[in-house]
């Protein structure tokens, strides 16, 4: 067995988006995403754009910095479209390397 296929794309989020404007929307079984929740405004038109790119059964996975609580705020807003779950350490190497900038900061 192998990995099967993945694929990038640009896309502007829209709270207006069907899945009639994005090629094999609904057939996603994974969408990521990364340092997209600093701009409150867009909160909305995220969570609708995930929610046409997911499959059924797919996962969504955002990284995002603890940046004046719009983390904690979207995850709210998520929660009656997504079952969501807050992870901090996901990866040791990168928690470690997290800290690491951390102390070169403060020294």
């Amino acid at each position: 067995g192998g990995w099967g296929a993945a694929s990038t794309m640009t896309l502007v989020w829209s709270e207006s988006l069907s899945r009639l404007d994005v090629p094999r929307a609904g057939t996603f079984d994974t969408v990521c995403a990364a340092d997209c929740l600093f701009f409150e405004d867009y909160h909305g038109a995220l969570i609708h754009t995930i929610s046409v790119l997911l499959s059924d059964s797919g996962k969504a996975f955002l990284y995002a910095p603890l940046r004046g609580g719009s983390l904690d705020r979207f995850l709210e807003r998520a929660k009656p479209k997504f079952e969501v779950e807050r992870v901090e350490r996901y990866s040791e190497a990168v928690w470690k390397a997290h800290e690491g900038a951390l102390e070169g900061a403060r020294a």
